[in-house]
C-alpha cells in the first residue's frame, strides 16, 4: 500500500491518480490518501482505493491463498449429493462444519457505532427555517470521478433494504449521487432487488427504509455483487471462515455491519 500524505482534491485528481495505479502491472498499489480535499477543505476521512485491484489483495480480503479456492466452494455447496462412502461423507460433513459460520452474530456494542455525526433538520427560534447541524454529507470525501459526472457519486457502498412483504434482506452496490448537504439520489436498475423492494413499498403507499454502509470487513466488498445466494451477509461469513456481526441500526429498523 503506497500512503499520499500530501492533500488531493477528490474533484477528479484522486480517480486519475488511482486510475493511472489500477492499470500499471499486477493491478498497482492499494492507496491511502490521508488528506483528502473536498470544496477547498481537508476532510477528516481518508480515503483508501484500489485496495481490491490484485488477486492477492482479493484473497487476503477472502483469508483464503488463491481467489479460485472460493469458486470451488462454492461449487462444493451447489452440488452437493448425497455421499455414496465414508470419503464422500467425510467431505460433506467439513462443508456442513464450515456453513456453520454462515448464520450472523447479533451484537450489542458496534465499532462502527463509536463516533456518531447526524445529520438533521432544526429550526431556529428567529428564523423558523430548517438548518444543519455541523456535519453534513459535504464532510465525507466522496469523489467526482469523471469529468462529464454530474457530480460526485458514491460507487462502492452497502446499500441494505428489506422486503416488507417478506423481510428478506438484501445488500447491493448502488450508485448514489450526492445532491446537497442532506440528500443522494439511488440509481438502481429495474431488475435489481434493491429496486424490487422499492416498488413493493411504492405500491403499499409506503416510504422505504434504506441504510448505507461504507466500508466493513473486506469480504463484504466482492460479495455485494453476488447473485448465489439472497441472504449477502450468510454468504460473507461462510467465505470469511467466520460469523459475521451486526448491531441494531440507530435510526431505522435494520441491522448494520461492524
Amino acid at each position: 500500500m503506497k500512503r499520499i500524505t500530501i492533500p488531493v482534491d477528490t474533484d477528479l485528481l484522486i480517480a486519475e491518480w488511482a486510475d493511472r495505479e489500477m492499470k500499471s502491472p499486477g493491478g498497482g498499489k492499494a492507496l491511502l490518501f490521508e488528506r483528502p480535499i473536498v470544496d477547498g477543505t481537508t476532510s477528516e476521512f481518508p480515503v483508501a482505493i484500489n485496495t481490491m485491484g490484485s488477486r492477492r489483495r482479493m484473497a487476503l480480503a477472502l483469508q483464503v491463498s488463491d481467489i479460485a479456492d472460493i469458486a470451488q466452494e462454492i461449487q462444493l455447496i451447489l452440488k452437493a449429493k448425497p455421499p455414496t462412502d465414508l470419503r464422500e461423507g467425510w467431505s460433506l460433513l467439513k462443508q456442513g462444519i464450515h456453513l456453520l459460520h454462515a448464520r450472523p452474530k447479533h451484537v450489542r456494542d458496534a465499532a462502527c457505532q463509536e463516533v456518531v455525526h447526524e445529520i438533521e433538520k432544526h429550526s431556529t427560534p428567529d428564523t423558523q427555517r430548517p438548518t444543519l447541524n455541523d456535519f453534513t454529507l459535504r464532510d465525507l470525501p466522496i469523489l467526482k470521478c469523471w469529468p462529464k459526472d454530474g457530480g460526485r457519486f458514491i460507487t462502492l457502498a452497502n446499500v441494505h433494504t428489506r422486503d416488507p412483504e417478506t423481510g428478506t434482506r438484501n445488500v447491493g452496490i448502488y450508485r448514489m449521487q450526492i445532491y446537497d448537504e442532506r440528500t443522494m439520489g439511488m440509481h438502481w436498475q429495474l431488475h435489481k432487488v434493491g429496486a424490487r423492494h422499492g416498488k413493493r413499498y411504492y405500491e403499499r403507499g409506503e416510504r422505504m427504509p434504506v441504510a448505507v454502509t461504507l466500508g466493513g470487513d473486506p469480504v463484504y466488498t466482492p460479495r455485494r455483487c453476488q447473485t448465489v445466494w439472497t441472504n449477502f451477509f450468510s454468504l460473507g461469513s461462510c467465505e470469511g471462515n467466520q460469523s459475521s456481526s451486526s448491531a441494531a441500526k440507530r435510526s431505522i429498523s435494520m441491522c448494520r455491519q461492524t
